[in-house]
């Protein structure tokens, strides 16, 4: 089973990003014609900021990750805020294009962190790489004359969109030649959260 655990967006955050992201395609083609096309673009379904990519997980290992992480975190649901341009990684050609977390990123690694302590109980080892909340708008699948850094540097700096964040997911990642797609497999609520039920396994 391939997992990761993620914030999700609502519909209006996913309408907003989506919007943004059409707004920045376009100024990339006017920059270079073409360039776009060699991006490979998340799905509007498929967004959301992960908090741990665990990778393949054995099946069997489920239940005991189920009852590690189905407590309700000890935090206050955050507001969530997008704003901000930039590329992975800075200096160099761009492979990730992504939208910064201008609200709630404090909130975000104090999530993080206190998952990651959920995970080691239940015997999986957290990625080491340190925690960047960001949400991933596209990959460079193709390499162009366009300065993507250049770009995403100028683009508006305004906020993009703002929701509250009730729950954090664990997710399964069903991968095909049509695309990724995401299955929630349990819901993590913040404390006071009044969140959807977790999803049958």
């Amino acid at each position: 089973m391939r997992l990761f655990i993620a914030a999700d967006l609502d519909a209006g955050a996913r309408e907003a990003v989506a919007d943004a992201v059409t707004g920045f395609r376009t100024r990339a083609e006017r920059k270079r014609p073409g360039s776009a096309r060699g991006v490979g673009w998340v799905a509007v379904r498929n967004l959301h900021l992960t908090l741990h990519f665990l990778g393949e997980i054995d099946e069997d290992r489920l239940p005991a990750l189920r009852e590690a992480l189905a407590p309700a975190l000890d935090l206050a649901p955050p507001r969530i805020g997008l704003a901000r341009w930039g590329v992975f990684p800075p200096k160099g050609p761009a492979r990730v294009i992504w939208l910064g977390v201008a609200a709630g990123a404090d909130a975000l690694g104090v999530a993080h962190a206190m998952i990651g302590q959920r995970l080691r109980s239940a015997g999986i080892t957290p990625e080491a790489r340190p925690f960047s909340p960001h949400l991933t708008v596209g990959r460079v699948r193709v390499p162009s004359e366009l300065d993507w850094s250049r770009l995403a540097g100028g683009a508006p700096l305004g906020p993009v969109c703002e929701w509250s964040l009730h729950a954090c997911t664990l997710f399964q990642s069903h991968l095909s030649s049509a695309g990724p797609t995401y299955e929630a497999l349990l819901t993590i609520p913040f404390a006071g959260a009044a969140g959807p039920e977790p999803a049958d396994p």
